[in-house]
């Protein structure tokens, strides 16, 4: 089982995953293809990225970091967020 945090914030990415869920999830994740592929009950599932979309992703989060967030920084000095996943180990044939 993986936990996730859901965060309300602009940012370029739909979904970030760490080495530990790729692995759990048998995924093989190529940046160079801009492929994410693993294992289904069916075959092979793929992600495929847009390039385009990606950059236009990209730029708009460069505007928006150039702005103020009311005078505060998105992450406070003195506090911390911590983001972590749990899994259960199961038994692989």
């Amino acid at each position: 089982m993986v936990k996730f945090l859901m965060v309300k914030a602009p940012s370029a990415y739909n979904i970030i995953l760490g080495r530990p869920s790729l692995n759990l999830f048998r995924a093989i994740a190529s940046t160079f293809h801009m492929k994410l592929k693993f294992p289904t009950s069916v075959g092979v599932g793929e992600v495929v990225g847009d390039e385009l979309m990606a950059r236009v992703c990209y730029v708009n989060t460069l505007k928006r970091s150039r702005k103020k967030l009311d005078g505060k920084a998105p992450n406070a000095k003195g506090k911390r967020v911590m983001i972590g996943i749990e899994h259960e180990a199961r038994d692989t044939p």
